[in-house]
């Protein structure tokens, strides 16, 4: 199977050697080719406004490469699998119209409502669990980003 990194854009690959100049470590392009990773590489980042005519989105950034961007960043700053992996994990849930959903969940303000299912989709995954399994890591190290203040920050938000 080819390497996903290698199918992607030149702009991508140059920014995600920005993120982590020492490129992506070997053990997280496994956890990436996983089919539960792969299914998130067709799910855009602009909220569904890529599916629609009214805006014009003229580059593709998938909702795994986000994913991956992120653990990028929490590698080159912990060089800690288990952070890492929870930043690659983090949106594995998330549907198309990602924050959208999140907004009619009334969670506008948190965007978190469309984790829930993290850990399911990680458990049922024989691919993710084997690998873990392989790695020494629990579940409950991986399934949950905002443990780790490095992934997770709270956005600023303006006084009234």
């Amino acid at each position: 199977m080819r390497n996903y990194i290698e199918t992607l854009k030149p702009e991508i690959q140059e920014y995600f050697k920005i993120l982590s100049p020492e490129g992506v470590p070997e053990f997280l392009e496994e956890y990436i080719q996983t089919q539960q990773m792969q299914q998130q590489s067709q799910v855009s980042m602009t909220c569904g406004t890529f599916y629609s005519k009214m805006f014009p989105n003229k580059f593709w950034y998938s909702s795994l490469d986000h994913s991956i961007g992120v653990a990028l960043i929490i590698w080159n700053f912990t060089k800690d699998k288990k952070q890492t992996l929870a930043g690659l994990f983090h949106d594995i849930a998330t549907p198309v119209f990602k924050h959208v959903v999140d907004y009619m969940n009334g969670d506008y303000e948190t965007q978190e409502s469309t984790e829930e299912l993290t850990s399911q989709i990680i458990l049922e995954s024989k691919e993710i669990m084997n690998l873990l399994n392989r790695d020494g890591i629990k579940i409950e190290e991986v399934e949950d980003y905002h443990k780790y203040p490095i992934a997770d920050n709270d956005t600023p938000r303006t006084f009234k």
